[in-house]
């Protein structure tokens, strides 16, 4: 293994020292100053300084994802995003937690360029070599509550990836191979072009790639086994379209995601393995109209496409088919006002939900409506405004939340925060209530006589800290307090028909630190989370039984590390690795039919990355890595009592970057 590693390095130097040009590279450009004082507008929808806008915030820029070595979005949020997890959930699907609570159904929202991506039929989100990373411009994350600004999905995490944008003319062509010895991990072609002048700007981005879960062999809850390889394919297809002409914006992103598993829900299925899509269509058309320097009006119309959880399972053992069909139309205005010292937002937003039944000739095993007719359909209104006032000793903020829905009636949730930010020091009190909508397809999977869904309501307490340190180090640390209230589980009745309903409480409180450092040759970024579960009596799917502090599937302990040093002008080299603490999880049935739960010991994760900035000319860049170098025996638990076995993750890989600037 060390004879391969080094063998790597030498010749990935060789070509660096071969053809490399002595010019100044740009990993490293960010100072401490500068990121401690990034301009974000998750958390208002307006640009806010990142030291004093209200929430928990991480910020990971296109300097990040150069330095990291990171192939995908998990490998990201691994290292770079305290408190985030991942664990399957059933056919195929990867999820995603947060501070050790399952939010993959409805809890957190996904955006890409402010477009709401959750599915419709369960707000969820799939997972692995989905979402390039080679043409994001920056990813802004909220550890905690948006509702108050985003309403619906957005109770314990709200996620915004920024795509390349088209201020300047140029592009970019890129592509990645890792390799894990059997077959490829991931092996994706990106390209960007960008069109600039005075009033129009372009920019035309997409990318093509495959991949795959695992080459291992996944081991079902009935304890039977079948190797992964070749049986858990991933294709991923994007195009995003940007267009600006003076103050009208154009957005426009296919997502065409598909995905061969054989895991299924409890038992692994037999035969040739199942192919599922995810496909998704979104636009969005927006007008800015500057009433004045402090005042401005943005009207806009989006409209949404889905056919998400697409599967045909037809055989002795199983007879599922879902072809169903989402649609959303949407349309609002938002204000923004600023003076000296206050700054006001608010706006009002209009949505039609559809999900429709595929057409008589392809409803053999599907899924009928209850309500007789071959469509759900549900309108919603919303209205939101949030005041901050800036004096000498804090910042005051409060805002709230207003949603009415024709199906589940109404919901209010407000917040208020404190923040301020110092030379050298900055603090942040927040407390915040989320409420999640039960649409899509929940309403129709309801046991025999019972009462409507209702909205889950969330309360949230935050605390931060920040400190700026000598040898420009730069530390944060927070405290939370989240729960949930009328928590809408998933379960079966005797004939094994699923369902939904709402249950009891659930809930976390722990702490989250941050350490950054930023040298002229090193770059550091440290991250811990912490979370316990508070103790209730009806989250039994979730807990741990005889372990009050545990939820299922997720370590209440993480450690993540990322470490840059740059050699020289043209070569820099990147180390990442994660703890991962011990975890519960039930993994299979024992001879006696009764549930077996699992205590899965700690595990580390290593990284290696070689960057070289320029290769035969200007523009050109690559570099070469290793993930999972130690071969850790990384797997997706489920988190929650769900009957499904550990789904196996990538082992040891190897692969390159190559990307062309111009």
């Amino acid at each position: 293994m060390r004879k391969l590693i080094l063998s790597l390095f030498a010749f990935a130097s060789s070509i660096a020292f071969a053809f490399g040009q002595n010019d100044s590279i740009d990993m490293f450009s960010l100072s401490l100053e500068d990121l401690m004082n990034i301009q974000i507008s998750i958390s208002t929808k307006t640009s806010s300084n990142i030291r004093e806008t209200p929430g928990i915030l991480t910020v990971i820029t296109k300097e990040d994802i150069n330095a990291s070595g990171a192939r995908d979005i998990i490998d990201l949020f691994q290292i770079y995003v305290p408190g985030f997890s991942f664990g399957v959930d059933v056919e195929g699907v990867v999820g995603m937690g947060i501070r050790g609570l399952w939010t993959h159904e409805g809890k957190h929202l996904f955006m890409v360029d402010g477009q709401e991506f959750n599915d419709g039929m369960f707000a969820t989100i799939p997972f692995g070599n989905h979402f390039p990373l080679e043409n994001i411009d920056r990813i802004e994350i909220i550890r905690g509550s948006g509702s108050a600004i985003y309403g619906k999905f957005a109770g314990a995490g709200v996620v915004n990836i920024i795509t390349r944008g088209n201020t300047t003319s140029g592009g970019q062509l890129s592509y990645l191979s890792y390799h894990t010895g059997q077959q490829f991990s991931h092996n994706n072609l990106s390209f960007a072009s960008n069109i600039s002048n005075e009033d129009l700007k372009i920019c035309l981005s997409g990318t093509y790639g495959t991949g795959t879960r695992s080459d291992r062999n996944y081991v079902d809850y009935f304890g039977e086994s079948r190797s992964m390889k070749n049986a858990s394919d991933i294709y991923t297809k994007q195009l995003n379209l940007k267009v600006d002409y003076k103050n009208i914006n154009f957005l426009s992103l296919v997502d065409n995601y598909t995905y061969t598993q054989i895991d299924m829900w409890d038992k692994f299925y037999p035969g040739p393995p199942l192919t599922e899509e995810f496909k998704s269509y979104f636009a969005q058309f927006s007008y800015n109209i500057n009433i004045s320097e402090r005042f401005q009006l943005i009207p806009k119309i989006n409209y949404k496409w889905q056919q998400p959880w697409k599967l045909s399972a037809i055989n002795s053992e199983n007879e599922y088919n879902n072809n169903k069909k989402y649609s959303k139309y949407s349309g609002g205005i938002s204000a923004n006002y600023t003076n000296k010292n206050t700054l006001i937002s608010g706006g009002v937003e209009l949505a039609l939900d559809n999900l429709k039944l595929p057409s008589l000739s392809d409803t053999l095993f599907e899924e009928t409506f209850k309500n007789g007719k071959d469509y759900l359909s549900y309108s919603n209104f919303a209205s939101y405004g949030q005041v901050q006032y800036n004096s000498k000793y804090a910042n005051f903020i409060a805002g709230a939340r207003y949603d009415y829905s024709s199906e589940f009636g109404d919901a209010f949730v407000p917040r208020f925060g404190l923040t301020k930010a110092y030379e050298k020091f900055h603090f942040k009190a927040m407390i915040s209530q989320s409420f999640r909508v039960p649409g899509g397809i929940l309403p129709n999977r309801l046991p025999e006589n019972s009462n409507p869904l209702e909205p889950e309501i969330g309360t949230n307490f935050e605390f931060e800290l920040g400190f700026i340190l000598p040898y420009k180090s730069y530390i944060t640390v927070n405290a939370f307090d989240v729960s949930f209230d009328k928590v809408i589980i998933y379960g079966k009745d005797t004939s094994g028909v699923g369902f939904y309903k709402n249950q009891g409480k659930i809930g976390t409180q722990g702490i989250e630190l941050e350490i950054k450092q930023v040298l002229n040759k090193i770059n550091t970024t440290v991250n811990f989370a912490y979370y316990k579960r508070k103790h209730s009596e009806t989250d039994s799917l979730f807990s741990v039984p005889l372990n009050s502090s545990y939820f299922l599937g997720f370590s209440p302990i993480r450690i993540n590390a990322v470490i840059n040093y740059q050699i020289n002008n043209n070569y820099s080299l990147g180390l990442s690795g994660s703890y991962f603490g011990k975890y519960y999880t039930y993994t299979m049935l024992d001879s006696q039919g009764k549930d077996i739960l699992s205590k899965k010991d700690p595990l580390i994760m290593l990284n290696i990355n070689f960057n070289i900035r320029r290769i035969l000319f200007n523009g050109l860049s690559a570099s070469v890595g290793i993930t999972n170098l130690l071969a850790a025996d990384f797997a997706y638990a489920q988190p929650y009592k769900g009957k499904h076995g550990l789904l196996p993750g990538q082992d040891r890989s190897f692969g390159f970057r190559l990307s062309y600037e111009y």
